[in-house]
């Protein structure tokens, strides 16, 4: 009788352990925690950034991106440019952040305008990022930072960006199934078979219960 309930306890904590390790598979997503050293020289920032402009937020949305199945969940902030450092010749720009201060996030205000030190996004060619480890500040606070920088350039590429904002997402029913495709079929594959090695001994843990039973 004791031995039976100790397989049952076992049993019942395999199951759970099974469900964790599937929903992990099935719905992986990225996680961030922030350490970092801030650049204090904005003319060595500018050195390092992909792109430095300034510019007023048009718009704020969470976005979650599709990274060959890792879901990254990101803040993409929607800007009209009015003066270019490097690197940002169009006058609307796209920079994504994470979610938060805890992982680096830089907190944007709808209607502001910053100085934004941006760099590229990790997974995605032509993205850009940036970060509160960055010198990315609103632009009434970049006095210091604007009088060794001297006087920004214009924008001359004439670009709308409303379209690429709304679809930048992929918040859609279509995201699971491309998640389990990536995740189950094309990556991590051996993963997958300590999962099925997992069920397999489940399987018959649960047949050895059934047949002290009978």
């Amino acid at each position: 009788m004791k031995g039976r309930k100790l397989v049952n306890r076992f049993v019942m904590a395999l199951s759970f352990v099974i469900l964790l390790s599937c929903m992990s598979l099935v719905l992986p997503s990225k996680s961030y925690a922030c350490s970092c050293a801030l650049q204090t020289d904005p003319i060595k920032a500018v050195e390092q950034s992909k792109a430095v402009f300034s510019g007023k937020v048009l718009a704020i949305e969470p976005k979650v991106l599709d990274i060959n199945g890792i879901l990254d969940h990101k803040i993409a902030v929607h800007f009209e440019v009015e003066a270019t450092w490097k690197g940002m010749n169009e006058t609307q720009a796209i920079v994504l952040t994470n979610l938060g201060e805890p992982s680096c996030g830089y907190t944007f205000q709808l209607g502001e305008t910053y100085l934004v030190f941006a760099y590229d996004y990790d997974f995605k060619e032509n993205m850009l990022q940036t970060s509160s480890c960055s010198l990315t500040k609103k632009l009434t606070d970049a006095t210091s930072e604007l009088s060794k920088m001297g006087q920004g350039a214009d924008p001359i590429d004439d670009v709308i960006l409303k379209g690429k904002m709304d679809t930048m997402t992929y918040t859609n029913k279509w995201t699971i199934l491309k998640a389990i495709y990536h995740r189950l079929v094309r990556y991590h594959l051996l993963e997958f078979a300590q999962v099925g090695v997992i069920l397999v001994i489940g399987a018959g843990l649960l047949l050895i219960r059934a047949r002290r039973k009978s």
